[in-house]
């Protein structure tokens, strides 16, 4: 009986898709953990001065907060009460409000911290140790922007594994049943091989090989497709250059290789040996 060739195009091209779904997730959490991060180090948090400081201690306050190991040094930013003011009347859009209302800022150093610092516990505990200095009336934070974005981080965590593990088992689902119809019109050739004594390991050798090979090719293709997918976000959204992590980005693509080749040797294997063990009247 001459061996027909199995069509793996369908096996390909749904395990191409799984890959693509899983490393779509796995970036967009890279990329989701990064925007966080960034917007964490954007919260500005302000450190009210006591009045009529001279210019020597505001500059040594400033000094000091720029030696601080979490502190952004480059957001360390001396804002005096009058500019505060002025601030506020451009935000207001009516100057005429505040004209004949006395001035009640007061001169403020604005930071922004690391995001592993901002926590609302970290930051009480650094507000009680600023208030030692006799220069600082005290410091303020959003607590509310701290929090919420802490739970975001955690949200974006839980969805990401959630959907991570749906798709490895839809993945084990959909592929098994692709490369089981691709093997199927192969499937007396397999038996008869046996029944004339060839062993397990040497019928199952080239369908195992060619598993491995289709599992690259589907994550070359799903790799593909995440590349095009990703420049082409870049040129709608160019800001989201900023949070390109290429190192991340060579492990997903990696992983999604091994992941590819790793479920296309096993679900074949598995069918191959799953032929193999049925009786001939079964596979009628």
């Amino acid at each position: 009986m001459a061996r027909s060739k199995p069509v793996y195009l369908s096996a390909i091209v749904s395990v191409a898709l799984v890959l693509f779904m899983v490393g779509f997730f796995v970036l967009t959490a890279l990329h989701a953990r990064k925007l966080v991060t960034m917007f964490k180090e954007k919260v500005d948090i302000w450190v009210e001065l006591r009045p009529d400081l001279p210019e020597t201690e505001v500059s040594r306050l400033v000094g000091f907060l720029r030696e601080q190991p979490f502190v952004k040094p480059e957001s360390v930013t001396f804002i005096t009460r009058e500019q505060a003011t002025s601030e506020m009347k451009k935000e207001l859009g009516e100057a005429s409000l505040l004209e004949d209302m006395p001035n009640l800022f007061r001169d403020v150093i604005r930071v922004n911290v690391d995001a592993g610092f901002l926590s609302p516990e970290k930051l009480a505990e650094w507000r009680e140790q600023l208030k030692q200095d006799p220069a600082i009336a005290d410091l303020f934070f959003e607590e509310s922007a701290t929090g919420n974005i802490e739970r975001n981080i955690r949200k974006i965590g839980l969805l990401t594994l959630g959907l991570g593990v749906l798709l490895i088992f839809a993945a084990i689902a959909l592929i098994h049943n692709t490369i089981r119809l691709a093997l199927y019109s192969n499937r007396f050739i397999i038996k008869n091989q046996e029944l004339v004594g060839a062993s397990w390991d040497f019928i199952s050798r080239p369908y195992i090989r060619r598993g491995i090979i289709n599992g690259f090719w589907s994550a070359a293709v799903a790799i593909a497709a995440l590349i095009g997918l990703l420049t082409f976000s870049q040129k709608q959204m160019p800001e989201l250059k900023t949070l390109e992590d290429m190192n991340g980005t060579v492990g997903v693509f990696a992983s999604l290789t091994l992941l590819g080749v790793l479920i296309s040797w096993l679900s074949t294997r598995w069918v191959v040996l799953k032929f193999l063990k049925m009786r001939v009247d079964d596979l009628y």
